[in-house]
């Protein structure tokens, strides 16, 4: 029986099998796995051996100039500057007869100006705003304004040319054309309402060689000691004409005009205004010193040209040629000083004497009457410091503004939270 059984065994031993487990580097998953990963190793490193061959060239040839930040000197800073050696005085002209001014020296003079004008035109610009409307039969129609512009600032990127912005917002298309005459396309960059001013941008690429020759960056004087009687010229198309000149004096400097959250200085001049007249006011050295402009009018001659004092503007400027926000509270207001808040018994600060109307400060609760004290935390004692506060915040940023506001019981402190926007 033994014997049947191990022969049983012997006659089907062929289907014996004897199972072994496979290494896992012959597994198929495991050696697509590392062929990807050799493959991507293969892959990164000659990626990266191109990028580094190449990034000078592509960055060359494709990559974008990084733009540069806009500023203009602080006049504080110009006047600590230490002056020059002062030349050895020149023997003084001891004049014993009387000299009459022929008609030569009068032309001499009036060239001496020109030269001054002529050479500004090199900063100034001639903007054309054309636009289309539907007219009362349904048809379109085309129309085109010009108006001066001022070449503020060069980014490496683009050109800044400052403008009015009431005469450029609704426009379909923008030119400038430059002092060699060139034309060239421009878009809006930013504006301000409050002042009406805007800042084109012309595309740096655009601009030929000669084109930047031809041109330069306009110099921004100082408004701050000007006084009645000095000599300025209008230039850029202050009668309403594209390269007009006008020579004249000041009449008056200083003249303070309250606006939203602030006020600027007017310059006032013995020159007539103009509807369309747009330009800029030059001192006799060819410095900017005012900016026309028609939404003030003088009060005691509403005829004369008056423009905003450059020194007033330049933050202004800044900021739109940097894209920064202009944002506003909404309020218009008056100092309080110390000598007015005793004689009516109003607390020290920045009496509202309007809010405007869906503005940051209404939605806030402020109110005409108010008395602001307090703008995140620090004390304001006059509207200019509220203008210049604001420079420093952006939009939809929150700020804390205390006003005092008067009851039965007298004046209590209110705290409001504003939250800022732009116009």
């Amino acid at each position: 029986m033994a014997e049947e059984k191990r022969q049983e065994e012997q006659e089907f031993s062929f289907v014996k099998e004897k199972i072994k487990r496979q290494r896992f580097y012959q597994n198929r998953v495991f050696r697509r796995v590392v062929l990807q990963i050799v493959l991507g190793a293969v892959c990164g490193a000659v990626a990266c051996f191109t990028f580094v061959v190449l990034h000078p060239w592509m960055d060359e040839k494709f990559g974008e100039e990084e733009k540069k930040e806009i500023v203009f000197p602080s006049e504080d800073e110009e006047e600590k500057e230490p002056a020059e050696e002062p030349a050895e005085p020149a023997e003084p002209v001891v004049i014993t007869e009387k000299q009459e001014l022929e008609i030569e020296d009068y032309r001499k003079l009036y060239g001496k100006l020109r030269a001054v004008a002529l050479e500004s035109e090199r900063c100034l610009v001639t903007v054309t705003a054309a636009s289309s409307d539907m007219d009362w039969f349904n048809e379109t129609y085309e129309s085109q304004k010009q108006l001066s512009g001022l070449l503020v600032g060069n980014n490496g990127v683009e050109l800044l040319i400052l403008t009015v912005y009431s005469e450029v917002s609704s426009a379909n298309e923008l030119q400038v054309m430059f002092a060699d005459k060139s034309v060239l396309n421009a878009v809006l960059k930013n504006h301000d309402v409050v002042t009406d001013l805007a800042v084109l941008s012309v595309n740096l690429a655009d601009v030929q060689e000669s084109t930047m020759e031809s041109i330069r960056m306009a110099e921004l004087g100082s408004s701050k000691s000007l006084r009645a009687g000095e000599p300025v010229i209008a230039v850029g198309s202050p009668a309403g004409t594209a390269g007009s000149v006008i020579y004249g004096n000041l009449t008056a400097g200083g003249f303070s005009m309250s606006v939203i959250d602030g006020e600027y200085d007017l310059l006032i001049t013995d020159m007539n205004r103009t509807g369309d007249g747009s330009g800029v006011l030059l001192n006799l050295d060819g410095q900017v010193i005012g900016l026309i402009e028609h939404r003030y009018l003088n009060p005691n001659n509403k005829n004369v040209l008056t423009a905003y004092s450059i020194s007033d503007m330049k933050d202004v400027i800044e900021h739109l040629s940097n894209s920064q926000d202009l944002v506003y509270i909404g309020v218009m207001g008056e100092n309080v000083t110390e000598e007015i808040a005793q004689a009516v018994n109003l607390p020290k600060g920045v009496y509202i004497t309007g809010v405007e109307m869906d503005s940051p400060a209404m939605n806030a609760g402020l109110q005409q009457g108010d008395v602001i004290t307090v703008i995140s935390g620090q004390e304001i004692e006059s509207v200019s410091q509220i203008q210049e506060m604001l420079l420093k915040f952006s939009k939809e940023q929150e700020i804390q503004v205390n006003v005092m506001r008067q009851g039965k019981e007298g004046y209590k402190e209110i705290s409001c939270k504003v939250v800022l926007n732009c116009l």
